[in-house]
Parts: C-alpha cells; structure tokens; sequence
C-alpha cells in the first residue's frame, strides 16, 4: 500500500521543488558564486543534478501527477539543468 501524503505533505514537496528550481535557474544566470562556493565545475554539476533528479522523483509520483499546479517551472528547470551539465 503507497502512502498518499497529506495536503500540508504535498504543499511541502512543492516548496522543495521551487527551492530546487531557484537553485537551478540561479546558477544558470551566474554560475560564480557556485563555483566559488563550491570549489569545482563538477561539484557544482553535481549540485544541479542533485536538484534536477530531484524534480523528477517528484514530478513521478501520483501525488504530483493529480495536482493541478502549473509544473511548467520544474519540466523548464530540469531540462536547463541537464543542458548546464551536459554543456559546461
């Protein structure tokens, strides 16, 4: 049987997302302070898959599917992180 997470739980996983899509589109924008933070490119793609995988662990589940929540920032986010990692 699969736990289906509250109304709060699901507000929650949201937010989370959102923390990941501003992550994202942060370090796409200006990737230098990350790079500082961070010490290394590939630190900080690892930081951007972390994220990406992320929103596509979340978008998977039932509980994101049913929601009517525009998902367009997330879909945006994952597919600029994958093109980050993949280009730099």
């Amino acid at each position: 049987m699969v736990d289906t997470p509250s109304p709060e739980q699901i507000t929650q996983h949201f937010s989370a997302m959102d923390d990941s899509v501003t992550l994202i589109d942060a370090i796409i924008a200006d990737d230098s302070e990350a790079l500082q933070n961070s010490g290394s490119v590939s630190e900080v793609k690892l930081m951007i898959t972390r994220n990406t995988d992320h929103l596509e662990l979340q978008l998977s589940q039932d509980w994101a599917k049913d929601d009517s929540r525009d998902k367009t920032s997330y879909t945006d986010a994952i597919t600029a992180g994958k093109n980050y990692v993949a280009n730099n």
